[in-house]
């Protein structure tokens, strides 16, 4: 028999700690210090998961946002590309990567897909060059951000397209069943 949960009470913060110890995991494939790059569209959520003290824990000692030409300059052993899939974001990461390569001493570069991974944008930097630059890559589910103890974000980027904005072809099509067709088709 199935519990009743119509009384009972979802602890949000064992889904916080599920996705941080996901990220801890991550950060610790990659020994050395760290930098990380972010897609600017991450960085909200992620401050809701990890704060910075647990980032410096884990040897993350620079973080940039992701824009096209060359990163800032970085005396880190691993750069941590964390992104949405999105063939744009590809295209600067290449660049990225490229501009590192001719700068001097070798980096570990690595690439973290957020929510998942698209093979569409691993093809993208493979016919960029760079895909064989990069040691670890992965995706990281964050669909469900706790905000607080009762609250939840669903972060999805299309959600009120596909709710509301697609929906309305089917609400026309809910309103013309309620009137009779015309005496032609019947």
């Amino acid at each position: 028999m199935a519990a009743h949960l119509s009384y009972g009470r979802v602890n949000l913060n064992v889904l916080r700690e599920a996705v941080r110890r996901e990220l801890r995991e991550f950060l610790d494939k990659c020994a050395g210090s760290k930098a990380i790059v972010w897609d600017e569209y991450l960085t909200g959520p992620f401050g809701l998961i990890a704060q910075y003290s647990l980032l410096k824990e884990h040897e993350v000692e620079k973080m940039f946002t992701l824009k096209g030409n060359r990163l800032p300059a970085a005396d880190v052993k691993n750069i941590i590309f964390f992104v949405r899939p999105r063939l744009e974001l590809m295209d600067i990461i290449a660049e990225n990567v490229l501009s590192e390569d001719r700068r001097g001493p070798t980096r570990d570069f690595h690439i973290l897909f957020v929510p998942r991974r698209s093979l569409l944008c691993e093809q993208r930097l493979k016919d960029l060059g760079v895909l064989g630059s990069f040691i670890h890559r992965e995706e990281y589910s964050l669909d469900l951000i706790p905000f607080d103890g009762d609250l939840l974000s669903m972060e999805s980027e299309g959600a009120f397209k596909s709710c509301s904005v697609a929906q309305a072809g089917v609400q026309w099509h809910n309103l013309g069943s309620l009137q009779p067709p015309p005496p032609e088709f019947k």
